[in-house]
């Protein structure tokens, strides 16, 4: 993975037919310009998923996306507004800056509720090449699963501070999900000079996270106060 920014980016090739023709391939490219300027005050990203630590003793359930991340002002000219990455579903809880989404049903989903239409969906090529107009390309394809690309997308905007909301090392049968450990800590290592906060008032980072020295663990009030939330 490597560390690359949206100030260095103006746009790429993507492959929109491959095809086998007497034994030889054949492919068609187009080029995709970058059609976002993100123009962000603060230099704060909120990355959310819809993992456990999500559950608070402050809010005494659920933090309320809503009120607390999409109606943030971010106190005096918004110097501390947070910008949002959604993934794992939290569309339906509110409207996010940026969300990303690589299931085919779920940007269905999306979709029929015009989602689309009000925040910036990312999406692999072939999605987007499917239904043109309606998703914006994952800059150099980067893959994994859609939580990672959501925080290497905040990075890759130039945030320099992260709160991970809801990104848990776990499945959804609560064992250690090592494809998402290992993927989140490839982000940590290649941004190192960007900081990243685990906001959990109970549950505990993975190890191999807590390792990184620009990788720190917040509880719920120190993010309230810390952010201005």
């Amino acid at each position: 993975m490597p560390e690359r920014y949206r100030t260095e980016y103006d746009g790429e090739f993507v492959i929109t037919t491959n095809q086998i023709i007497d034994g030889k391939k054949h492919q068609e490219r187009e080029w995709i310009d970058n059609p976002i300027e993100n123009q962000h005050i603060s230099g704060r990203a909120a990355v959310i998923g819809n993992g456990q630590s999500r559950y608070n003793t402050n809010f005494h359930g659920k933090l309320n996306l809503k009120t607390k991340i999409e109606l943030h002002k971010g106190w005096h000219l918004g110097r501390k507004r947070l910008q949002s990455y959604g993934a794992e579903d939290c569309w339906q809880e509110m409207q996010c800056d940026f969300y990303i989404e690589f299931d085919k049903q779920k940007l269905a989903d999306l979709k029929a509720e015009k989602y689309q239409q009000s925040t910036i969906v990312y999406s692999h090529a072939r999605n987007c090449i499917d239904d043109p107009g309606e998703y914006y390309l994952v800059p150099y394809g980067v893959r994994g699963k859609s939580v990672t690309v959501a925080t290497w997308l905040a990075c890759f905007d130039g945030h320099k501070e992260i709160f991970l909301l809801g990104v848990d090392a776990l499945t959804a049968q609560d064992e250690p999900d090592e494809k998402l450990i290992k993927q989140i800590n490839l982000v940590f290592e290649t941004y190192r000079t960007t900081q990243f906060y685990y906001v959990s008032d109970g549950a505990k980072a993975h190890d191999m996270w807590r390792k990184n020295a620009n990788f720190n663990h917040m509880n719920y009030g120190e993010f309230i106060s810390y952010c201005d939330i």
